[in-house]
């Protein structure tokens, strides 16, 4: 039996109100592989076969009528009339109601045929309240009767108030089962200091159920135990449809399964990572560093690549023994300006043909406990509710995408724990109850650690000192200041989880997966990374003047001057510091320039960057 299923048979010898919540809309299995279509018929086999024999089953969902199931008759399950209830009048009182003067006065009769709740819900209050019959009730869509809210109109108020009635009231041979779809969106009133009562969750299926549920349904297919590992996150009623394309089809391919259950996991069906070619991974290096311009960062490529290399095996979270996880999980580390967030972009492009794959978050936004709603959506009841979160709906549109939480820790402590779901199952429920698959994303967080002065509490710490220690020590060749570098980032990490925020569990989920990135201090590389920035110009420049034939063109002299001038600011402050040196030294002149051309209303000019008499210049000349 499943183990929510066993708590619920303990809760119901205990306590005589139960409160179910969660999945309660999907199909159940129990130990003995019996499929049950419905809760409804889950509950009823409780009511007919459990330790507790009862005489009648009652069951109401509110726009229906009252369902009574006389459970002593012949087949135990044979319907009985529901006869229209007898409602007391205003003078009348019962024998319960002369015991507590405190009880409130009866509803008043609809006069429909169909009871109003209060009306059934009274009645509710009178039997369960009897010693002499042993009787189960029902109650469905509780949060839809009268969810939790900080007003209550007059008939939730009334709906309310026999609801604590009868859980005050109810004798111990009799029980009551409320079902909603939320926690959330239960009264407080009905489970808060009540001994009487017990919320009771029903989650979604685990892996035992779908593997047994699968087992029941394909007999023993060749890839039972690997579906049932695809498809954590799923409901049973989602995979009969996964079944009936998988059914009697044992020569079916491990490839083909992850397409399909791709298809019913996030909606879509081409499989990117599938289709990630050999020969692709085998160009990759060369791809990053020379068409991309990622410069100075090898290690941090080849680290890449080798996750690249696992996710297009099919291998990830095998040694964990859970492969619903997100394809990739990297902590880029290292000082500001250094090509971070560049080469997540980059992977995006690669993986995806598209930059806009890359979804960024700026964790310096949630400093706050309270900002985790801004990911996953505010709790009902409060404003955005129907928004969803910033994560959710982000994932949702995009499945497939690169995913960077950037400055990871600016972020409260707090918000760390919602990536422990997202590393350990590739998933993450929002606050409206819906799934969402992270499990085609690679996830990668980027962090200042190891190059700061003060922790997130804002205490100093000597992370930048020991940095330039190792950076200023003449007795180290670059290679070993190199090495030095990643180990000093490495540990800092490390540290800032297992003591600074006390989440060694995030750091094990990480793993091996912290990437340390270089400085860009040795002329070679400034020179590299000034070219790759330069030739991004012309490029860009020639496209967005493609119309009037302007070109561009600039003199290798001006990258000797570049780095020459501004290495130290490179060294500092990494990429960002040419680019703020570019912008000042070419890009103001060359608009100058530009705008004198089409001033003078003229085309095909040439513009010409380059160093003359120690300063840089643009020269125009028309082209011949």
């Amino acid at each position: 039996m499943s183990v929510w299923m066993n708590n619920l048979t303990i809760a119901l010898s205990d306590k005589p109100v139960v409160i179910l919540y969660g999945n309660v809309r999907d199909r159940y299995i129990d130990s003995n592989s019996r499929i049950y279509n419905n809760l409804t018929e889950l509950l009823m086999k409780f009511g007919a076969s459990g330790e507790q024999k009862y005489d009648e089953l009652m069951i109401y969902a509110p726009g229906s009528s009252l369902r009574r199931i006389n459970l002593k008759e012949q087949g135990r399950g044979k319907h009985t009339a529901t006869p229209p209830p007898k409602f007391q009048t205003q003078g009348e009182k019962t024998k319960s109601q002369e015991e507590n003067e405190f009880d409130p006065a009866p509803p008043k009769p609809s006069g429909s045929a169909r009871p109003s709740p209060s009306e059934i819900l009274y009645n509710w209050s009178r039997e369960l309240g009897e010693k002499h019959k042993n009787r189960l009730a029902i109650l469905f869509y509780l949060d839809k009767l009268v969810a939790y809210k900080n007003s209550y109109n007059e008939e939730e108020r009334e709906i309310l108030l026999w609801l604590e009635r009868i859980i005050e009231n109810i004798s111990l041979n009799n029980r009551l089962i409320l079902v909603a779809l939320q926690d959330t969106m239960i009264p407080v009133e009905l489970y808060t200091n009540s001994p009487k009562s017990r919320l009771l969750s029903i989650p979604i299926p685990d892996k035992e159920d779908r593997e047994r549920y699968l087992r029941h349904q394909l007999g023993e297919h060749q890839h039972i135990d690997l579906i049932a590992n695809l498809t954590d996150g799923l409901y049973l009623r989602e995979l009969d449809s996964l079944i009936g394309d998988i059914q009697g089809k044992n020569d079916i391919g491990t490839r083909d399964i992850r397409r399909l259950i791709n298809r019913y996991r996030v909606g879509v069906q081409q499989d990117y990572w599938s289709s990630l070619s050999l020969l692709k991974l085998d160009d990759a290096f060369d791809w990053f560093t020379k068409q991309e311009g990622i410069k100075g960062q090898d290690e941090a490529v080849l680290k890449v690549i080798d996750m690249l290399i696992l996710a297009r095996a099919g291998l990830t979270g095998l040694a964990s023994g859970t492969t619903a996880k997100p394809k990739g999980v990297l902590f880029f580390a290292g000082p500001t300006g250094v090509g971070k967030t560049f080469l997540a972009k980059k992977l995006a492009k690669f993986l995806f043909g598209q930059e806009e794959a890359f979804i960024r978050f700026d964790m310096s936004e949630f400093k706050e406990e309270h900002t985790v709603s801004k990911l996953i959506g505010s709790p009902p009841g409060y404003v955005g509710f129907e928004q969803g979160g910033m994560l959710t709906n982000a994932v949702r549109e995009h499945p497939f995408s690169v995913i960077l939480f950037d400055e990871i820790e600016k972020a409260h402590p707090k918000i760390m724990d919602i990536f422990l779901q997202i590393l350990d199952e590739g998933r993450i429920t929002d606050s409206r109850g819906q799934t969402v698959f992270l499990t085609e994303t690679v996830i990668i967080f980027t962090s200042n650690i190891g190059s700061r002065k003060n922790d997130s509490r804002g205490n100093p710490i000597e992370e930048r000192d020991k940095l330039d220690e190792i950076l200023q020590n003449k007795k180290y060749s670059e290679e070993e200041k190199q090495q030095k570098i990643r180990e000093h980032f490495i540990q800092s990490v490390e540290h800032f989880f297992m003591f600074e925020i006390s989440r060694p569990e995030l750091l094990n989920r990480i793993g091996s997966n912290v990437v340390p990135f270089n400085f860009i201090q040795t002329p070679e590389v400034q020179r590299e990374i000034v070219g790759s920035h330069l030739k991004r110009i012309i490029d860009d420049f020639q496209d967005k003047y493609s119309r009037v034939a302007y070109k561009l063109s600039i003199d290798d002299s001006v990258i000797n001057y570049l780095v020459s001038k501004y290495g130290q600011q490179m060294a500092e402050f990494g990429g960002r510091g040419i680019t703020n040196a570019i912008e000042n030294e070419i890009i103001m002149a060359l608009a100058r320039s530009v705008l004198q051309a089409e001033y003078e209303h003229r085309t095909g000019v040439h513009f010409h960057v380059l160093v003359d008499n120690g300063y840089l210049d643009v020269h125009v000349e028309e082209e011949s």
